[in-house]
């Protein structure tokens, strides 16, 4: 696969996934991350459906503007119907399935968001979605991540 263009700047390309939470309702959190900077813009609990998505989006674009490119995986979710026609009614390229650029952005805080929550007994959805805020505000790229164009 083709490496991608790498952004320079802030806000300019995002990488959004999905990981499977450990809870009876096998809910989904969310993740959108700051290519360029690693940092977690949004980590939301979801469905993984397109209205969800595109829910948390545009949120986010209304608070701090529209990226240049959104890196996706291959899910059916990105595929067509409304995230799509969000994304061009916005001048938002989106790339499927980036492969290995993008899961070096997502993989680490996802991976590392899943654990904090795996060994808390937490009693609701809300309260789930404030200890995922909680996470995503004190989170920091490590130092050891490694470089998006190796």
């Amino acid at each position: 696969m083709p490496m991608m263009p790498m952004p320079t700047r802030a806000n300019e390309t995002w990488a959004v996934d999905h990981a499977i939470l450990d809870w009876p309702e096998r809910l989904f959190v969310m993740l959108v991350i700051d290519v360029a900077t690693r940092r977690p813009l949004s980590a939301t609990v979801s469905l993984a459906v397109s209205e969800d998505i595109v829910a948390t989006l545009e949120r986010l674009t209304s608070r701090i503007g529209c990226p240049r490119q959104i890196w996706v995986d291959n899910s059916s979710a990105y595929r067509w119907g409304l995230f799509q026609v969000w994304s061009r009614q916005r001048g938002i390229e989106v790339l499927h399935g980036p492969g290995p650029q993008a899961r070096a952005v997502t993989e680490r805080p996802l991976h590392h968001l899943c654990s904090s929550l795996h060994p808390k007994q937490i009693p609701t959805l809300m309260d789930l979605g404030h200890e995922i805020e909680r996470w995503r505000q004190s989170y920091v790229a490590a130092p050891g991540d490694p470089e998006l164009g190796q």
